[in-house]
């Protein structure tokens, strides 16, 4: 069942790809019925290639009936019998009215209207036959708007039995326009429409190449899905990668500005050590400051004009001078000092 309706319906589309001009001329339209309702009787015509013929009318008389009967008959078991059966309404039988839906409804609309219809409406799904079109999708507001055509069943109860005592049951409903298609659901074979001839050749000739095409379509999916499911697989790795990636340069970033500062204004670890290891064993400091590339020491020592000597001769330092006067400590053999120095390069 599944596959006769994909094949319908893919027979469908390959008619609507075909120029409207050169279907007609090489596929000629199947021949339909057309059964129009006037409210008291129902007219029946046989449309073929742009040309109506009339059937007869039911609902005058009894032996129009029977004649109308007769000829539905020998239209049935002619050649060129019809493919599909139109119900045309009277004008103001079909209602219509705009509603607006979630954009999620829009994979299931049939449903949700089903469902919505009481809300929608004064009658329920039950008592109609609906169809709808969408007329705008709102991206913006997440919803699509529809245009509902209504028929209440009741009113078409009459022509409906009407064709039914001819073992006739139509396809769709139309208004008097011819605008507003309502499909009615049947049990009939999507085949049906396939018993012409000329349309079971084309569609034989169309076949071999769309069935490429499609094999192509399918391929390429395929490769496209199995790409997909690697990337999807790789993606955790890869985004663990380039975390770890700028990790390290950010690592290797902040060394090397470390690193550039240490050389400009001095390592303080470094200028520490030179520190202690000029300091003589009879000598200590009080305070010791670095700031941006000068070192400020401050302490005692029996000699302090002999530190400005040692920090000359130590690589690490330059420029040693005191930055306040020398001073003797009462009744001890030291001196208080304060020496400035630049440090680094």
């Amino acid at each position: 069942m599944i596959a006769r309706l994909l094949f319908a319906w893919w027979w469908r589309q390959i008619r609507s790809l075909i120029p409207e001009r050169m279907r007609l001329a090489r596929l000629p339209s199947p021949p339909r019925l057309v059964a129009a309702w006037n409210g008291q009787s129902l007219s029946l015509s046989l449309e073929r290639q742009g040309r109506s013929t009339p059937l007869g009318t039911l609902g005058l008389s009894e032996a129009a009936d029977a004649e109308t009967q007769v000829a539905c008959q020998a239209m049935q078991a002619g050649r060129h019998r019809p493919t599909e059966t139109i119900l045309l309404l009277s004008p103001g039988m079909v209602m219509q009215r705009e509603v607006t839906l979630p954009a999620a409804t829009e994979t299931d609309l049939d449903g949700t209207l089903a469902y919505e219809m009481d809300r929608l409406t004064p009658f329920s799904a039950d008592a109609l036959f609906y169809s709808h079109t969408i007329i705008r999708r709102d991206a913006a507001l997440n919803q699509v708007r529809i245009l509902l055509s209504l028929v209440l069943r009741a009113s078409v109860a009459p022509p409906l039995g009407m064709l039914a005592s001819l073992g006739i049951q139509p396809d769709r409903l139309e208004d008097a326009a011819r605008s507003v298609p309502i499909p009615l659901k049947t049990d009939r074979s999507p085949w049906r429409s396939l018993k012409d001839t000329r349309i079971l050749v084309a569609a034989g000739a169309t076949l071999l190449p769309a069935l490429v095409v499609a094999l192509l379509f399918w391929r390429q999916s395929t490769e496209q899905a199995a790409l997909s499911a690697r990337i999807t697989a790789l993606r955790p790795a890869a985004l663990q990668a380039a975390m770890l990636r700028r990790e390290a340069e950010d690592r290797q970033a902040g060394e090397t500005v470390i690193a550039a500062t240490r050389r400009q204004w001095g390592d303080p670890m470094a200028v520490l050590a030179a520190t202690t290891q000029m300091l003589p064993d009879n000598s200590f400091l009080t305070d010791l400051s670095l700031r941006q590339g000068q070192l400020i020491i401050s302490g005692q020592s029996p000699e302090a004009t002999g530190l400005i000597q040692v920090l000359s001769r130590t690589p690490l330092f330059r420029n040693p001078a005191f930055v306040a006067p020398v001073t003797r400590v009462t009744g001890q053999n030291a001196s208080v000092f304060s020496i400035r120095v630049d440090v680094g390069h």
